[in-house]
């Protein structure tokens, strides 16, 4: 078909065209320059050419043969008795638009491309045939002047010729027609006529084609083609024309000049819209870094602060202190220590264990009061970033309560956490063995004082027995011995305990440091995750952010190969 190469350069360009629209939609950008002036319009308006000639000078055989179709009806007797106005559609109809004028519709894929405008004939007598073949004169982009070779001196189109302006001339060919009922001599004077005849009557010559559409029409419906048939009709040297037409014309190039100019413009416009979206994102990028650089500082902030608590732990030990002595005191006196001898109860672990769940206890009620405390300023803090927000990124944030609805859990891990390190680090003070040590020398000690309390009561008993004079005297004296033994076994009793118990208070008034020490890093991760779990509630801002620049980085990519082919229009045109 004509000048494939314009097609396929204004097919290219109206791709770029509708991608640039696309995208200036998704960004926002704007895309007037493509909208003012109907310029995307423009891009698919169809050449125009337009028939002219005397009655039966050929005219619709010529547009059969130019197409491969036979969509012009031909007859001896005059068959165009109006202006017909060939154009695409997918239906097949006809209409009229004044009783001269008629607009034929036919699914015929050149007529995308090519209007056909077939006169009646500049010889006709219908009224007004002439002014509304004018009409069309000034919009086509290539007027075909038919001639019958049989008698190409008719003056009413040469007349009409004559009538045309500069413009109008410029873009006429003449084209002979039925070139086949000539032989070669005489169809060489005929266009050597027809050049000196236009060159006095408009001071020019049109390019002149003598061809023979009947020919051309066999060629191309022959199947295969004829190519012998189609050089004789003389139809290639006048396709070569309507090709240069096509694709030279003047008109149209400045039209697929504008619209790539104006395609140019709505892409610096969506560049400087991109630019200033990456701008933009970038800001929230940052302002998303500092509020969660204010999360890490509370964290900071707060750990400090959970951790001098705990070196204030004196208060717990010393309460616990005081429990314990009382559960020393009661295992230590007279009797259960009577008792120990003779049974496996184990004091120092039974002490620890008391320590443990009265310290673990006293440290969980701590750490609740302290996750509370993390939960509110939380709270806070979130109440504080909202209308911040919604100023900057013009995105409402939902209520700490619809957010933070993981904090319970949160909570009670951090509560077991720290009770399992209190757990540990009250066991890793060793008071255990501390004490062991003690009640063992204090045991080795009352042993010695209970076996010489035993030893006096046997051998009184068997001084008692005796029959000899001293006996009587002699079982009151290890009697008394044993009183004297066992008075120093119950003072050694109470002045051990006090030593333990003593022993033990100084202990747990020393193991505030070391206590607080073993539980920092353990109290440092719970806190770490309460403001984990609360950074978590961002995420709707983190998404916001990124979504936006995976979906921008598509349109970075899309700009740039829609700059590329743009260039490359603009070298082809």
């Amino acid at each position: 078909m004509f000048g494939e190469e314009y097609f396929k350069t204004r097919k290219r360009l109206t791709s770029v065209v509708l991608r640039v629209l696309e995208l200036a939609d998704k960004t926002g950008a704007d895309k007037t320059p493509l909208l003012e002036n109907d310029i995307t319009n423009g891009l698919s308006n169809p050449f125009l050419f337009v028939l002219c000639g005397e009655v039966n000078a050929g005219k619709s055989t010529l547009l059969n043969g130019l197409f491969g179709e036979v969509f012009c009806k031909t007859n001896v007797l005059p068959e165009t008795d109006r202006v017909h106005w060939y154009r695409y559609n997918e239906k097949n109809y006809n209409k009229e638009i004044t009783p001269i004028l008629e607009e034929r519709y036919r699914p015929i894929e050149f007529l995308m491309d090519f209007n056909l405008v077939d006169t009646p004939g500049t010889n006709s007598v219908v009224e007004g045939h002439e002014k509304i073949t004018a009409r069309f004169l000034p919009v086509s982009d290539l007027i075909m002047w038919v001639f019958p070779a049989s008698n190409p001196w008719g003056a009413s189109t040469w007349d009409f010729i004559q009538n045309q302006n500069e413009e109008m001339l410029s873009k006429s060919i003449f084209i002979v027609q039925q070139a086949d009922l000539r032989d070669e001599e005489d169809l060489d004077v005929i266009l050597r006529h027809i050049a000196d005849l236009a060159n006095k009557r408009i001071g020019m010559v049109p390019p002149i084609f003598p061809v023979s559409a009947k020919l051309a029409l066999h060629a191309k419906t022959e199947t295969p083609f004829d190519e012998a048939l189609w050089q004789i009709s003389g139809y290639p040297a006048l396709e070569k024309h309507i090709s240069g037409v096509v694709t030279d014309s003047p008109f149209r190039h400045k039209t697929l000049g504008n619209a790539r100019h104006a395609a140019a413009m709505v892409l610096r416009n969506i560049e400087g819209m991109v630019e200033l979206r990456t701008q933009l994102l970038d800001k929230n990028e940052y302002f998303l870094r500092e509020i969660e650089a204010e999360i890490d500082q509370e964290r900071e902030n707060k750990s400090v602060d959970f951790v001098g608590r705990f070196t204030g732990m004196r208060e717990v030990f010393v309460a616990q202190s005081e429990e314990i002595k009382s559960l020393v005191s009661k295992k230590l006196s007279v009797i259960p220590t009577l008792k120990s001898f003779f049974s496996t109860e184990n004091i120092p672990k039974l002490i620890e264990s008391s320590l443990v769940d009265s310290v673990k206890h006293a440290v969980e009620n701590q750490a609740l009061h302290d996750g509370e405390y993390l939960e509110a300023e939380c709270y806070r803090h979130w109440e504080g970033i909202r209308p911040r927000v919604r100023e900057k990124l013009a995105i409402e944030l939902g209520s700490f309560q619809e957010a933070a609805s993981g904090f319970s859990n949160t909570r009670q891990r951090f509560i077991k956490r720290i009770g399992r390190a209190s757990r540990q680090a009250v066991v890793d003070l060793k008071i255990r063995v501390g004490i062991d040590m003690q009640l063992a020398e204090r045991r080795r000690q009352l042993k010695r004082w209970l076996y010489g309390i035993l030893v006096c009561l046997i051998l009184a008993g068997t001084s008692g027995g005796l029959k000899i004079t001293v006996a009587p005297y002699l079982a009151l004296a290890f009697l008394t011995l044993a009183v004297i033994f066992a008075a120093v076994f119950i003072i050694l009793t109470f002045s051990t305990r006090a030593g333990i118990q003593t022993s033990l208070s100084e202990m747990l008034g020393g193991a505030c440091t070391p206590f607080a020490d073993a539980l920092e890093d353990d109290y440092r991760d719970g806190v770490r995750d309460f403001y984990i779990e609360y950074g978590s509630l961002l995420k709707s801002i983190r998404s916001y952010i990124s979504d936006a620049k995976l979906e921008l980085q598509p349109n970075l990519e899309q700009w740039n190969g829609l700059f590329l082919e743009l260039k490359e229009i603009e070298q082809d045109l």
